[in-house]
């Protein structure tokens, strides 16, 4: 299995889902959502992927290839006569029943001539600076952003679409027209770190403030180490009876929460 792929605090799978025979595992949205869902993990937004791609390219990780690879393989999906170019599933989902999407398709730098189609790509699929993003996803596949809408009918019958991400032979496609249980893609899970706090005197006073009682932070910061389990803390705020004995649970809670154990 690869080594997750980490852009600030973002884990990203260093692969797509595989079945136990090692062959990859494809899914519906509703499908990827399931399997997601007892988990720490989730489907990736269109914003974190662009992010991630950002990253990886600027600082030249080959971790970027899988990716790509996972949007325009086409090898054989389910039919060895048929060729299917893969797609990644996202965890956007469009409702065309509510309010007002554009209504075509095409490419994303010329769509956003038109103010409308700007808004929704900005708001509501890519929820990112859409001019980077456009320019983003072009650098790292080399082919123009191409948007794909439903038409009417499809629409009407089926209002509810999954947007997922390819790579064709002209174009990155952003596709927004399959049904939630009938697409056919791959998937990559994603989570977000906690964060953990380093023993600042900033971060102490933060996190301490709501229980002091009198209370030199410049002595306490000495005597915490850089890299400070809770305990580390903890043992010096008794001590220094920085936190009143009727608070003193909570402030430990909180404490072992942000700091490592």
């Amino acid at each position: 299995m690869a080594e997750p792929i980490i852009v600030d605090n973002l884990v990203l799978d260093g692969e797509a889902v595989h079945r136990q025979d090692g062959e990859y595992l494809y899914g519906s949205h509703e499908g990827w959502k399931n399997h997601f869902r007892n988990t720490r993990k989730r489907l990736p937004s269109v914003a974190e992927y662009i992010v991630i791609f950002k990253t990886l390219h600027a600082r030249n990780d080959p971790a970027l290839e899988g990716i790509l690879h996972d949007l325009c393989d086409s090898s054989n999906i389910l039919d060895p006569k048929i060729k299917m170019v893969a797609s990644l599933s996202t965890r956007v989902e469009m409702d065309y029943g509510k309010g007002k999407i554009p209504m075509g398709s095409g490419y994303a730098d010329d769509l956003i001539n038109d103010p409308e189609w700007k808004k929704w790509l900005e708001d509501k699929i890519l929820q990112y600076d859409v001019r980077e993003s456009i320019d983003v996803l072009q650098q790292v596949s080399g082919k123009r952003l191409y948007v794909g809408t439903p038409d009417h009918v499809a629409r009407y019958y089926y209002p509810k679409k999954a947007v997922e991400l390819a790579i064709g032979e002209d174009k990155f496609l952003i596709k927004c027209w399959n049904n939630l249980t009938n697409c056919i893609s791959r998937a990559r899970g994603i989570y977000k770190q906690e964060a953990v706090l380093l023993p600042t005197k900033a971060n102490i006073l933060s996190v301490s403030q709501p229980y002091v009682c009198g209370f030199a932070y410049e002595t306490f910061e000495k005597i915490v180490p850089e890299d400070a389990a809770a305990a580390d803390i903890l043992i010096p705020a008794r001590d220094l009876k920085l936190v009143p004995d009727h608070s003193w649970t909570e402030f430990e809670q909180k404490i072992r929460t942000l700091y490592k154990k």
